[in-house]
Formats: C-alpha cells, sequence, structure tokens
C-alpha cells in the first residue's frame, strides 16, 4: 500500500451544587452525571519522551478518547488505525491530533491484529491538503499490557524501512488493559535503520 502522505523528509527528525429539595432531579441522577463529567475531563493530553528529549510525541486529548471510544467498541477483540499528525519546526516532537478508526478490511481477534487499508488513501490525502500526515500506528491489547510485543517491532521496522509510508521515523501508541476501566499507554519511535526507542511519559 502506497500512501504518499507522509511529511516532506528533513535531515534531523523527530464543581458542583447541593441538592435542594424538590428538584426534579434525584441525588443519585446528580452523582452520576458529575461521574460522567470527571470520567470525560479526566483525559488529558500526553507526552512521551526519549532520554536527552531526541524523540517527543504528544498525544492530544482527542486522540486518546477516540482510541479508548474504538476499544470499548472492539471489547474483546484487537483494534487499532493509523496515527496522524503534524511535527515541530525543529522536527524533534510528534504532535498526533488523529487516531483513525479500524478500516473495514482489518483482520482482528483476540491476540491479532491487522489492519487494513480501505479508505485510508483518500483520507490521508484529505489530512495532507491540511499540513497534517501519517506519523504512525496504534492498536489495543485487551485486559494486556501496553508493552510491545515480538510482532509488534517487526511491524513497525517493516513501516519505517518502506519509502511509501515517507516516514522515517513512525510512532506506535499501544493502549492495555481496561478501556472502560484501568488502561495504559506506550509510546515507541522506530528510526529508519536503527533500533526501536521506547518513551516514557513525562509527568505534567
Amino acid at each position: 500500500m502506497t500512501y504518499n502522505y507522509g511529511r516532506p523528509l528533513v535531515q534531523n527528525s523527530f464543581a458542583g451544587s447541593s441538592v435542594r429539595q424538590g428538584e426534579s432531579m434525584n441525588i443519585l441522577s446528580r452523582c452520576l452525571m458529575a461521574l460522567s463529567r470527571e470520567s470525560r475531563m479526566s483525559i488529558k493530553d500526553v507526552t512521551f519522551s526519549s532520554e536527552g528529549a531526541l524523540y517527543t510525541v504528544v498525544l492530544s486529548t482527542s486522540t486518546i478518547e477516540k482510541m479508548v471510544s474504538e476499544c470499548i467498541k472492539a471489547g474483546v477483540n484487537e483494534t487499532g488505525g493509523i496515527l496522524i499528525g503534524s511535527y515541530s519546526d525543529d522536527s524533534l516532537t510528534a504532535m498526533i491530533v488523529e487516531a483513525t478508526t479500524r478500516p473495514a478490511d482489518s483482520l482482528a481477534g483476540r491476540t491479532t491484529f491487522q489492519r487494513g487499508v480501505k479508505g485510508l488513501r483518500s483520507l490521508l490525502h484529505t489530512r495532507w491538503k491540511k499540513g497534517l500526515y501519517y506519523v504512525g500506528e496504534w492498536h489495543f491489547h485487551p485486559g494486556g499490557s501496553s508493552e510491545p510485543s515480538g510482532d509488534d517491532f517487526r511491524s513497525m521496522t517493516s513501516i519505517a524501512a518502506n519509502p511509501d509510508y515517507q516516514c522515517l521515523e513512525p510512532v506506535m501508541i499501544i493502549l492495555g488493559g481496561d478501556p472502560a476501566g484501568s488502561y495504559s499507554l506506550s509510546a515507541s519511535v522506530f528510526p529508519r535503520g536503527y533500533a526501536p526507542i521506547r518513551l516514557r511519559e513525562i509527568p505534567i
């Protein structure tokens, strides 16, 4: 699959209120609404970086929310898609603003996921015109760790080596665990021709 929608290549990449008597909503309803608001607000931008800040990845709130939503829909099966975003002027930071849904021709099971390609060419063309590029892949490890597997490493190394992607340092984001409850995120960068680099989350 030839995308040709990577970035132009560069040399150096990378309050509540009390309930009054007579109100129509009871206490339970208010609590549920408050918990729902708190859950939505608890997801914030996440920043990952390597030692020496050679590579930094910023994952937007909307991107994380989309991944969580897609993982909940997937249930016990893996799912995933591509990551779309832009780069800082010095090319050291990838700012991810979109995680796509699983393409319709993807293959997914409890412990396997093979991303399809249907619809991605036109989507990337549209985003490319807005200055956004293919920056990598994301997928879900249901009920498991967010650590990359051997297959994950091989797949991303292959993508990094493929000139059709026009992405010298693709990013891989993995969501592991229970997307409706407790989950974790991992981020790795795969520089073409070099060993993968595991990024660490930077506390806010």
